[in-house]
């Protein structure tokens, strides 16, 4: 079994603000009743959270409130600049506490606005997706697009403290647990097996009991904090988090997104295993063990010649290449990535298809 050690509050060491701190909270009205009697708190909650949670939410219908659309097409500087001027409709000042309520895209928008406004106000932050309470919200980064450029604009910006109710999850489909557990992984597999194999043994359980899914969140968000409090700002060695990202994004911007983030990194985390058990780094039974696990979250995809050529331009995109070299995360088996350059040629373009001929999901 994992470690599954748990802690109601634990604090993430920063260049930025010293610490901040992340708190497990069972009691969801009592918290916000706490920051709704504070004058200087302003709520920007994502609108669908506010008409789920409706009635928790009602302690601070009479606090200033401003509501944000959750859709990727307004995590922009247009859109932020929108939500800036509803900020200064509610007399904000530099000494306000923005308390952002929601997603991934919540928490972009808000960490970005909170870095610019008076150069810089203080932000709080109740994830309420599994990938926010279990990745996004520790680590300072903070992205917005610009025109068709994804995630091109960003800080490095922590809220001060961090609040996270499993509560949340009770309303998140199936598609959205699977891709939060597709993130976990990827913290498991650079920590070693253990964890990832419990996940796998209580697959099915965690989909339909969302409160199973606590001390996975803890786990997963210890293992990051231990690498960002060594490398917040990405420069070194938190890199290895890239592990099945290169493949995975890539695999996004194909399907148009259509494939959730966290399985989409779930297929590229078995790619990335596989190109490492032909380059020799890990043994046939290292890559079937590490598969057992990861198929279990792999949705329908296939690589075809039809498609190859376009998954490879995908690839040459990517941020960590360099010159015609494609950067990405290997293993040497659970608990051991490195970053490999790979040729991009006609034997890597095989190797994908070898892949998928073998282990998609049909």
């Amino acid at each position: 079994m994992g470690d599954l050690r748990m802690s109601e509050s634990f604090s993430v060491k920063s260049n930025i603000r010293d610490s901040y701190q992340v708190q497990f909270v069972g009691n969801l009205q009592v918290q916000l009743e706490i920051l709704g009697g504070q004058k200087n708190v302003i709520f920007i909650i994502d609108q669908n959270v506010y008409e789920l949670f409706l009635q928790e939410l009602k302690i601070i219908e009479n606090s200033r409130l401003v509501l944000i659309d959750p859709s990727e097409k307004f995590k922009t500087i247009d859109y932020s600049q929108e939500i800036i001027r509803k900020l200064i409709n509610t007399d904000v000042r530099k000494d306000d506490i923005l308390v952002a309520i929601g997603g991934g895209i919540t928490q972009d928008v808000v960490a970005f606005i909170s870095s610019i406004l008076f150069r810089g106000v203080e932000w709080r932050f109740f994830p309420t997706t599994l990938l926010a309470q279990c990745d996004s919200c520790i680590g300072s980064k903070s992205s917005i697009n610009f025109e068709q450029f994804k995630n091109l604009l960003g800080t490095f910006n922590p809220p001060s403290h961090i609040f996270i109710y499993s509560g949340f999850l009770t309303t998140l489909s199936e598609s959205e647990i699977r891709s939060g557990i597709g993130e976990m992984l990827h913290y498991f597999f650079t920590k070693g097996i253990d964890l990832a194999q419990d996940i796998a043994d209580s697959f099915d359980k965690l989909l339909d009991e969302r409160s199973l899914l606590k001390p996975f969140i803890s786990e997963s968000l210890r293992i990051k904090k231990e690498i960002i409090e060594i490398d917040e700002f990405d420069t070194s060695i938190r890199h290895i988090f890239n592990y099945g990202h290169t493949f995975g994004h890539a695999i996004e911007t194909i399907t148009d997104y259509k494939i959730p983030h966290g399985q989409a990194i779930s297929i590229g985390m078995d790619l990335a295993n596989y190109i490492s058990l032909n380059k020799g780094m890990i043994t046939n039974v290292q890559f079937d063990e590490m598969h057992s696990i990861l198929k279990k979250n792999i949705p329908p995809f296939k690589l075809t010649n039809e498609n190859i050529d376009q998954y490879l331009h995908a690839l040459s995109k990517d941020k960590k290449n360099k010159g015609g070299l494609l950067g990405c995360i290997l293993t040497y088996g659970a608990g051991k990535v490195e970053k490999i350059f790979l040729n991009m040629d006609d034997n890597l373009r095989s190797l994908m298809l070898s892949y998928s001929d073998s282990y998609s999901v049909k």
